[in-house]
């Protein structure tokens, strides 16, 4: 495994495998709703899906991202930039619907993935990019009805990957690291290669993250100062 990979490891892989396999425990057969589908964790959720046998309606915002979503593995892919959410949802689910989801947008885009789940129905919320730089508190909410969460009896739920380490047992953590580690090894995931940047451009490095759509993960890489002597 190459050192670009083995640092994204317990990242986004590890998020993907856990929101998929123990936070929502998706049948094969079952379908799996997400948002942020061409973010990095969205598209390895496409490729564990595959492998298991989940059939998967990505979310994405712009019309170019859907043919390379379903060229990836997405079973189908709905962009809100000209569809209807909760129609599509619909369309594509017919009456047995869509009782698991994942989301990464929060707000109003989190409360359609909420509406359009069947009753019973549950979202995982593990990100929230709809609220990236905003100040309004309107804006930092997920605007949920209640006759959902009381009639319907649907659950939101949060997931974060510090949370998860922090109240894991040593056992289930190695297991679960072990098990994402096969699937990269065994090239069921895919993680896209770092870029590089020496430590003393950390700034450039930060920029790069915060940037959108950059594409991949910026990647710290140390110069070794032993000599051959030292070894």
């Amino acid at each position: 495994m190459s050192d670009s990979s083995a640092c994204q490891l317990a990242v986004n892989p590890l998020t993907a495998l856990l929101l998929v396999s123990r936070e929502l425990d998706v049948q094969p057969g079952e379908w799996l709703l997400q948002t942020a589908a061409g973010s990095t964790v969205g598209r390895l959720v496409i490729q564990l899906a595959r492998h298991l046998g989940i059939r998967t309606i990505n979310v994405v915002r712009r019309r170019d991202a859907v043919e390379e979503i379903k060229a990836l593995g997405g079973d189908e892919v709905i962009c809100t930039e000209d569809e209807d959410l909760l129609q599509r949802v619909t369309e594509i689910a017919g009456s047995a619907g869509v009782r698991k989801a994942i989301d990464c947008v929060a707000g109003h885009v989190g409360a359609q993935v909420s509406q359009a789940l069947t009753p019973g129905g549950e979202v995982v919320v593990y990100g929230a990019l709809s609220t990236h730089r905003q100040t309004d508190s309107a804006a930092l909410t997920i605007p949920l009805l209640a006759r959902s969460v009381i009639y319907e009896t649907k659950a939101v739920r949060g997931f974060w990957l510090n949370r998860w380490f922090g109240t894991t047992s040593p056992a289930d953590t190695l297991r679960a690291l072990f098990e994402v580690r096969s699937l990269v090894a065994d090239e069921v995931l895919s993680i896209p290669q770092g870029e590089p940047f020496p430590l003393e451009r950390f700034i450039e490095a930060i920029s790069f993250a915060e940037a959108p759509a950059h594409g991949a993960k910026p990647l710290f890489v140390f110069e070794d100062g032993r000599d051959e002597d030292s070894r």
